[in-house]
């Protein structure tokens, strides 16, 4: 008679109780041609925090990054688990998106973003009032980003140009950004401030936040690439809406005045 021994020390990692469905809306800047991307793209990072881990400033952070990947989303969870968050009694989130590399840190009081200062003029979306559900085997979240930013595209140059512009009515987001439910509050940065240029079909984006000048007011763009530097006015805030998107052809139209040193 043959026996078979079984070791007491070898166990097997039970299977996850939850499978995980992510709902992702993300919303366009008006016609999707503006937009510098109209879906996302591999490796694009949101970050969610789920109600009672906003962190404290001395515990530990807990937060899920979701990485998208071939249409779906890949789940990285940092100092909790989806056990742990299936047994929430409030079933909220909220959900941030950087279009650069950041350490996401939740604090109890909104959402403090920690990243690379050098660059300014980040693409944020947030979502402050996620949901999400807890069936026997599922847990859906559900997440509705929205704009913490304008966008600003000039057709006729390219990002490699190194482009970057400033306005009297936009600020720089970037690192030490403090987002407080829909207000965002700019640390270390003025109006005027220059902002970095990302690649778009059309040309450069440019980002900033944008509180929303008062009707009347004038929006003066000034464009450089560290050789020539252009200006070009607008009355009525050109059409410019917080969270909206504007875009104008670029120095090669004449629309532009070129800053001529004496």
């Amino acid at each position: 008679m043959a026996f078979v021994s079984c070791s007491k020390d070898e166990v097997e990692n039970p299977a996850p109780k939850y499978d995980l469905v992510v709902n992702m809306d993300k919303p366009s800047f008006g016609d999707d041609t503006r937009a510098v991307r109209t879906s996302w793209e591999n490796g694009d990072v949101v970050y969610v925090v789920f109600d009672g881990d906003l962190y404290d400033g001395a515990t530990a952070a807990k937060y899920l990054t979701l990485t998208y990947n071939n249409s779906s989303w890949t789940p990285t969870w940092v100092g909790t688990n989806i056990d742990e968050v299936a047994a929430k009694t409030t079933k909220t989130l909220r959900a941030l998106y950087v279009n650069t590399p950041v350490t996401p840190d939740f604090w109890n009081n909104g959402q403090f973003l920690s990243c690379d200062s050098t660059t300014k003029g980040v693409y944020v979306m947030q979502c402050i009032d996620g949901t999400y559900t807890v069936s026997d085997s599922t847990i859906t979240l559900n997440i509705a980003l929205e704009h913490k930013c304008s966008q600003i595209t000039v057709r006729g140059i390219d990002v490699a140009g190194n482009w970057t512009l400033s306005c009297n009515e936009l600020q720089a987001i970037v690192g030490g950004s403090f987002m407080d439910n829909d207000k965002v509050v700019i640390s270390a940065t003025n109006f005027n401030d220059s902002l970095a240029g990302f690649a778009n079909a059309d040309g450069v984006s440019f980002y900033g936040y944008y509180p929303g000048a008062t009707s009347g007011s004038n929006l003066k763009f000034t464009l450089t690439n560290g050789t020539k530097t252009y200006t070009r006015s607008f009355t009525n805030n050109g059409g410019l809406k917080a969270g909206d998107a504007i875009i104008m052809d670029g120095p090669d139209s004449g629309k532009w005045t070129e800053v001529v040193e004496e």
